[in-house]
């Protein structure tokens, strides 16, 4: 782990505010002001958005979620959407749920996720919610209607 820390972006109504990033949990800063500015991009904590869906991240809901940067040497990592498995030659690293919200990406959070903490604030920032597939121009089968797309995130030795 090079360092944890806590998810964060921008408020999900707030268009192009960027994608999600992991925040340290020992910030530094350089000249600065404290001085509220209606002109500048905001930065949320992240909070998961899961209600009772997928029910394993269902206590969850609303609470702030943690994050950290991890660095495998000698390896190609990648995040495949849609499987809880990976193909023949790759290792997983760890499986999850596919989650996103309008305008932030998508991100793969583990399906042993944690909470940070709770902020019980409500300020609804950046939110993380379960993404389900939609037929129609997404071919189904081999996708199901409604169904919450797994992850999982895979290396392999380079």
């Amino acid at each position: 782990m090079v360092y944890s820390g806590q998810a964060a972006g921008g408020h999900y109504q707030h268009t192009g505010s960027g994608e999600y990033i992991c925040l340290p949990n020992d910030p530094e800063y350089d000249k600065y002001n404290q001085i509220n500015d209606d002109h500048r991009s905001l930065m949320y904590g992240a909070e998961y958005e899961t209600h009772q869906n997928p029910p394993a991240l269902g206590d969850l809901y609303d609470n702030d979620a943690p994050c950290s940067i991890c660095l495998a040497r000698g390896k190609t990592t990648l995040m495949i959407p849609g499987r809880t498995s990976c193909y023949n030659g790759w290792t997983q690293e760890y499986q999850g749920e596919y989650h996103s919200h309008q305008g932030k990406g998508y991100v793969c959070m583990d399906r042993n996720a944690e909470a940070l903490h709770s902020s019980f604030t409500h300020l609804n920032g950046a939110l993380l919610c379960s993404v389900e597939g939609r037929c129609g121009t997404l071919k189904c089968p081999p996708y199901v209607e409604g169904a919450e797309l797994a992850c999982v995130v895979c290396s392999n030795t380079t």
